[in-house]
């Protein structure tokens, strides 16, 4: 409380301060409780109110004690209800990153997957034999038709078609033996 007086000017100003500090200060922290459902913040409701008072005190001064009562109560209502607004644009804030944060950590882990199934199907590739592998790679990484890669390669269209076959059954054999496709399933 006697930060409070601190602040006043006048002895009248520091007994009706007092006076008042005394008579509400409990009343005012179980009203700030019901609206701000916090002890903490009850008290910093309680606290501010009684700074803003300080300014006022003059006015209040000659006022009956039920006036200055609802004059009180007013300023607490509207510093709670202040707190719970600044707290809800704060919670909503919060949800909103953490929304982004998991859907970025979402799509990144999508990314990471398809980047490691790349990987996984290009360490495959090599693995193949020199036929299977020129095919698949001018298939899928330079979208190059069977008439294409038959140019580019001096083979047959026909020719060409069941080399991708053949190759596309081992692949398919050898990313079900690592897990990433059903064995049920097939191309």
């Amino acid at each position: 409380m006697y930060q409070y007086l601190l602040l006043l000017d006048t002895e009248q100003e520091r007994e009706f301060f007092q006076k008042l500090y005394r008579e509400h200060r409990n009343q005012m922290y179980y009203m700030a409780l019901k609206i701000v459902k916090n002890e903490s913040d009850a008290e910093d409701m309680v606290h501010e109110t009684f700074l803003t008072l300080t300014e006022h005190l003059m006015g209040m001064i000659e006022n009956p004690p039920k006036k200055n009562w609802n004059f009180i109560l007013t300023i607490l209502k509207h510093k709670c209800y202040n707190l719970l607004k600044k707290k809800k644009k704060e919670f909503e804030k919060k949800e909103e990153l953490e929304s982004i944060l998991e859907s970025t950590m979402e799509k990144l882990d999508e990314r990471m997957e398809r980047m490691e199934k790349k990987e996984l199907v290009m360490k495959l590739i090599r693995d193949m034999k020199t036929s299977y592998q020129e095919v698949l790679l001018l298939q899928y990484y330079h979208d190059k038709s069977n008439a294409e890669i038959a140019e580019i390669l001096g083979e047959t269209q026909d020719n060409i078609r069941h080399i991708s076959m053949r190759a596309k059954r081992k692949m398919h054999k050898m990313l079900e033996s690592c897990g990433v496709v059903d064995p049920y399933s097939f191309m």
